[in-house]
């Protein structure tokens, strides 16, 4: 009984496997013109890349600035205290 059933696998493989060709076929070619759009894309990156670093050396400097801050206030207050 099985061995009427499988007449449709061999068909459906074939066409499983033209189709996956297929849309790689389409994705190499759509993106294969696109040079300009990955250059854009990478420039907005890295310049993001630039102003993320720019932003945590700016963060870096508020912390030892705040960290300066809870040292002299402790001193002030130790100083008062006794």
């Amino acid at each position: 009984m099985w061995f009427f059933m499988w007449w449709w696998i061999i068909p459906l493989m074939f066409f499983l496997m033209a189709r996956g060709g297929r849309r790689r076929y389409y994705r190499d070619r759509r993106w294969a013109g696109d040079h300009g759009q990955i250059a854009d894309l990478q420039r907005t990156v890295k310049g993001q890349q630039d102003y993320i670093e720019q932003l945590e050396t700016r963060l870096s400097r508020v912390e030892e600035g705040l960290e300066f801050a809870e040292r002299l206030l402790a001193e002030r207050a130790g100083a008062a205290g006794h």
